[in-house]
Order: structure tokens, then sequence, then C-alpha cells
């Protein structure tokens, strides 16, 4: 993998790892507000718009990495499923109703892989 598109990775991976942690603020502050009603038009749909381009784009890259510099501790299996919880990251943040249990260890999740993907693009 060329540096160019090595760095445009680190990028994505880091500009969805910050968009995890600002999904995961909307839920923690979701669940504090008494008679919160998400702005599906307004809030929640850009969200996950943004996520969605973001990880559409990342996700190739990221298996091409993988494949070729063989990181450990990462493998395509985890990828494909951090993309996918991505997506319900970008939506289920913004809903109360959202078992807290299994939101928060979707953040987990997705911030795990992200830091491993991180590391081993810097290394």
């Amino acid at each position: 993998m060329d540096e160019r598109t090595r760095s445009h990775l680190l990028e994505l991976t880091k500009e969805l790892s910050s968009l995890n942690k600002e999904a995961e603020r909307f839920y923690v502050e979701a669940r504090k507000e008494e008679g919160y009603e998400p702005d599906f038009f307004g809030v929640v749909k850009p969200f996950a718009k943004k996520v969605d381009r973001i990880r559409t784009e990342w996700l190739p890259l990221a298996q091409k990495f993988v494949q070729q510099e063989k990181p450990m501790h990462l493998h395509p299996s985890q990828l494909q499923q951090t993309e996918e919880n991505l997506e319900i990251v970008a939506i289920k943040s913004f809903y109360k109703e959202t078992s807290r249990k299994r939101q928060m260890e979707t953040f987990k999740s997705v911030e795990y892989v992200l830091n491993q993907l991180i590391g081993a693009i810097d290394a």
C-alpha cells in the first residue's frame, strides 16, 4: 500500500473513531434528558449519512491494508463487523430505548478495532 493511500486510511480511521465518540456522547446525553425525542431529519439522518460515506470508503482500504500488512490482532472479519457496528452506532445512539449495555459494548468494540488499526498503520 503506497504512502498516500496509507495516510488516507489513517485519516478515515481517525475520523470514524471521532464519530464513534461523538455518537457515544449523543447516546449518554439522550438518556439523561426527560422526554427526549431525536430529530430524525435534522440530526440522525445527516449523522448516519456522514458515517455511512466514510465507512463505505474506509472498509475496502482497511481490508486491503490488513491483507497486505497482516498486522497482529487484526483480521478481515473484525473489519467487516466494525463496519456493521458503525452503522448501528450511527443510528441507535440517538434513541434512549437502545439497550445501554449493548450500545456501550458496541462503542468499545468499534473503538478497539479502530485503535488497533491506527497502531498498525503508524507502526
